[in-house]
């Protein structure tokens, strides 16, 4: 369909909504691609997998409209892929999947992270600002090794750290992302900053979009997570890499000398109305998201 659709459009067209479906996955990967988004309908069906979604169709079948959610522990939910057919939007249908999602998510605290187009609708819906994540992304062109204290180093994570990066997971984000964690472990690249005190960090890394994702990234101080960054800087070197980060200066700036580049941004917002605790020096804390939509 082209052009925009009228009232009158669809008043003749009945648009249905309904679960998400596997079959549903190549029209949403044309939906996201329509907005110049990267996801690949790999992407798509991961995130399906972990979660569950609905979409708005017309009366013959085509997808208009998509939401997924994630239910991350028993009081958490992550909203994602919110899109809207740029010829049906203006129609309330991003207003209803909303309110379709938080009806299967009765009493959940709810985490997204918005377009700036998004924000109005959201601050409607009962979220608010909490921060502000940056795209950064680009070819590597060069990757210092950053030093660590005597005592730490990387080392490839396996199925025997599935606890304990469970538990520096939960600690930083304050929500139970088990699922997606052994999905990470099973299908990603993983790295650890091991010490005789324990992990002191892990980061994995995967392919998305037009190349591959670092992240997420947690850790219990800034340098050790700009080593982990380093370290897959290093092993996509000439390749393309994407890093989504809560506003850090220190390391936005040493992305940008490796050729990743700021290249957006969007805003995290929450319906949780308590003021968010910033982390103790030492406190496991998110430098790296594992994406905008997964948080």
């Amino acid at each position: 369909m082209t052009g925009t659709a009228t009232y009158r459009d669809q008043q003749e067209t009945q648009i249905a909504f309904r679960p998400m479906h596997p079959d549903d996955l190549p029209q949403a990967a044309r939906l996201s691609k329509d907005l110049a988004w990267p996801h690949r309908q790999d992407d798509w069906s991961q995130m399906l997998d972990l979660g569950q979604g609905t979409v708005a169709t017309t009366q013959d079948g085509t997808v208009i409209g998509t939401i997924l959610w994630w239910k991350w522990g028993g009081q958490a939910a992550c909203l994602g892929m919110i899109i809207v057919s740029p010829a049906w939007q203006g129609h309330g249908i991003g207003k209803q999947l909303m309110a379709l999602a938080r009806q299967a998510l009765p009493g959940y605290t709810l985490y997204l992270n918005a377009t700036s187009a998004g924000v109005p609708l959201y601050e409607k819906s009962g979220f608010r600002y909490t921060g502000v994540v940056e795209q950064h992304q680009g070819n590597v062109a060069t990757a210092p090794l950053i030093p660590l204290p005597e005592g730490c180093r990387i080392r490839p994570a396996g199925v025997a750290d599935l606890e304990a990066l469970c538990a520096m997971d939960a600690a930083a984000k304050k929500m139970d992302r088990r699922s997606l964690i052994e999905s990470l472990l099973s299908d990603a690249r993983c790295i650890i900053i091991d010490s005789e005190s324990g992990i002191l960090g892990f980061s994995f890394c995967r392919k998305f979009g037009w190349g591959q994702a670092a992240g997420p990234v947690m850790a219990t101080s800034e340098n050790f997570a700009l080593a982990m960054v380093a370290y897959w800087a290093g092993i996509c070197a000439g390749q393309f890499l994407r890093v989504d980060m809560p506003q850090n200066d220190v390391i936005a700036t040493a992305l940008d000398e490796w050729g990743l580049l700021r290249v957006g941004t969007v805003v995290s917002m929450t319906t949780d109305r308590a003021d968010s605790v910033p982390p103790l020096p030492g406190e496991a804390t998110c430098f790296a998201l594992c994406g905008q939509a997964f948080g």
